[in-house]
């Protein structure tokens, strides 16, 4: 049987045997030449290639037969599914953990968990398999998406282990095909399937080395390893202890478009202990948060050749895997609902620095001063202190862009520091790092580290997250609208728990990606990208979110400095003084109207005024003070009397 990258979930372990995909054909590692090379044989020409790693890819024989071509992932989400649901997998996950990796997992870890559930051992295998293949989400009762780990019958896996104890776990050094005999006896006796050869020797082999070389025999060498109480942590290999942390670097930096002076730049950095190589970095002016963590873990685990090709650097950093254990400072920013999910979702063991213990973060310290020395000799340094600086015009000497100075950091990484003599290590820490995976005269190497299948995937889970509604523009983020055909079953939805609210749903955004972000679909249980709308070429020169909002304020005070504030003043007064004008003289007017319109009410008057006001309003002539005068000269004509 052969075991296919999809066999292995969510990581993509390259090694001798796997078969992976490579130019889009099934191809099979034969041999690892370096750190970054593998030879591979096709499986259909028999023809052997050499391949960089990061041209390889979990190969799925569904997905790569199917007549439609390649489909999305159908690994579901957790934030698609309830509260409950996410609390319940969480509850699994805490008693599981312990049993997750195939290195510290035995027989005895196994049933403890299963007690704990209340589960069978069987059960505690298929849901170790429900992680393998899709996370936390793998770990909700029938919605486990793609399946992973091991999927033989509970009561074959039990005589399996029990085989394995019996047979191989003993100072008698029984070989793997003693263990695959028995069990195929034992099988036939009882009825029941018998197990594929490299079935049993996966569950030989995932047996922790340290266990198997004690129960063999071999106690001195399982116990070299073995961390001393009261020392730092001892490593077992590359990737075994990464140490992060964050620093303001002694340099300011300029805007891209107008190239004014912007400021000092922060710095997260992640280093191997053990072999002092930079695992990865992220360059920003936002202070320490969860983000900046998350987006130099992500760099450090993914290859970097993409990286180096779009900075245009030359150079060799073959530097990546995900790392075993994180110790970083014991701040808040490292404490983040996303970098711990993420930190879950990869078995990345996040520990916080014990507070009080510089030793733990020797390593990293040290690394930051060397970076900080070296742009001290650089144009608009800040130096270390004012005593350096004395009257060396920082501001007026910064020439580098946020993008300019993450070349020059990144170029010194990998073709200075990396090829520099380490005082500690006695060598490059290239050559540290190459002898750590591949093997020395001392000490067998680890192999190529363990990568994600999916990188997509992983940059989207250390990616920072938030809520928008889906309007009939799309979803506004961040002044601008973003839209594509994935949101128009969900404009103007309402929430399901409250119906006359609109409902929010998660998106993702990376920090110096501005042309587009990522909407998780609630149905689907998939993030797909939405692009800015209307599209803007500007958004696509390299300038991050933050670069680009600080430019926008800074033009806005430009502009504010070019008005003229006296003119202003002067217009805002004269303005108050003709709009007290004007509304003195109009009520005035209205009330001159208002006068006209409505005369007075009459006074009190006396008989006099009376008659006088009885009188004829024209005069003639003999006018008499007598009523009937008028009426002295009318000649009177009598009633006619009707005859009898």
């Amino acid at each position: 049987m052969q075991q296919t990258s999809s066999d292995l979930g969510r990581f993509l372990v390259i090694k001798p045997g796997v078969i992976l995909s490579f130019r889009g054909a099934p191809h099979r590692v034969k041999r690892i030449s370096t750190p970054e090379r593998v030879l591979v044989e096709n499986l259909d020409t028999h023809q052997v290639e050499s391949a960089y790693v990061h041209q390889l890819s979990a190969y799925d024989p569904a997905i790569a037969n199917a007549e439609d071509g390649p489909t999305i992932s159908t690994v579901p989400e957790l934030e698609t599914f309830t509260k409950e649901e996410q609390e319940r997998a969480q509850k699994i996950y805490s008693v599981l953990e312990p049993v997750l990796d195939p290195h510290g997992r035995t027989r005895q870890s196994v049933e403890q968990a299963a007690k704990k559930l209340g589960k069978s051992v069987g059960t505690v295998y298929k849901l170790i398999g429900g992680f393998d293949g899709a996370g936390l989400a793998g770990l909700i009762p029938g919605k486990r998406g793609p399946k992973g780990g091991y999927r033989l019958k509970p009561r074959v896996e039990e005589i399996i282990e029990e085989i394995v104890e019996e047979v191989y776990l003993n100072s008698q050094k029984k070989k793997q095909i003693d263990v695959i005999g028995d069990v195929k006896e034992r099988c036939e006796a009882e009825g029941l399937p018998v197990p594929h050869d490299n079935t049993i020797r996966n569950r030989i082999t995932s047996l922790p080395r340290n266990v198997v070389l004690r129960r063999r025999g071999h106690k001195k060498e399982a116990d070299a390893n073995l961390p001393v109480p009261g020392e730092f942590p001892k490593t077992s290999g590359p990737l075994s202890i990464v140490q992060m942390d964050h620093t303001p670097l002694d340099i300011l930096v300029v805007f891209a478009g107008t190239r004014k002076p912007w400021g000092r730049p922060w710095l997260t950095l992640v280093i191997d202990v053990e072999t002092r190589v930079i695992v990865g970095f992220y360059l920003s002016m936002s202070r320490p948060s969860s983000v900046a963590a998350g987006m130099a873990i992500a760099m450090g685990i993914l290859p970097k050749n993409d990286y180096l090709g779009s900075l245009g650097l030359t150079g060799n950093w073959p530097v990546c895997g995900i790392p075993r254990r994180l110790h970083c400072d014991n701040a808040r920013e490292f404490k983040g609902k996303t970098l711990e999910k993420a930190g879950r979702e990869y078995r990345i063991d996040l520990q916080l620095r014990p507070v009080k213990t510089p030793e733990y973060g020797g390593h990293i310290e040290r690394m930051v001063g060397n970076v900080n020395h070296m742009l001290h000799r650089k144009p608009g340094t800040t130096f270390s202190n004012i005593k350096q600086r004395e009257t060396y015009d920082s501001k007026k000497k910064s020439a580098y862009t946020l993008r300019e100075l993450e070349i020059e950091i990144a170029d010194w990484i990998v073709n200075h520091y990396h090829q520099t003599k380490h005082s500690a290590l006695g060598k490059p820490p290239i050559r540290a790092w190459e002898q750590g995976v591949m093997g020395g005269e001392d000490k067998p190497g680890i192999g190529l580290p363990v990568l994600p299948t999916d990188p997509e995937r992983l940059k989207l889970d250390f990616m920072p997250g938030d809520t928008r509604v889906v309007q009939n523009t799309g979803i506004r983020w961040g002044r601008s609208d973003y839209y594509s055909e994935n949101l128009n079953h969900w404009i103007n939805a309402t929430d399901p728990e409250h119906p006359t609210e609109k409902r929010k749903f998660e998106i993702r955004h990376h920090p110096q990606i501005r042309n587009k972000i990522w909407f998780l679909d609630p149905e689907t249980k998939q993030y797909y990208e939405i692009p800015k709308f209307p599209a803007d070429e500007a958004d696509d020169d390299g300038v991050g979110y933050d670069e680009h909002l600080d430019a926008e304020k800074l033009k806005h005070k430009a502009g504010l400095e070019m008005e003229d504030k006296e003119a202003k003043r002067g217009y805002r007064r004269r303005s108050k003084e003709r709009e007290q004008e004007a509304v003195k003289t109009t009520q005035k007017a209205r009330r001159s109207q208002q006068k006209a319109s409505y005369p007075d009410k009459p006074r009190a008057t006396d008989a006099s005024e009376i008659e006088s006001r009885m009188r004829p309003q024209s005069d003639t002539e003999g006018r008499s003070d007598n009523p009937f005068a008028a009426l002295s000269k009318k000649s009177l004509t009598g009633f006619p009397v009707r005859s009898k």
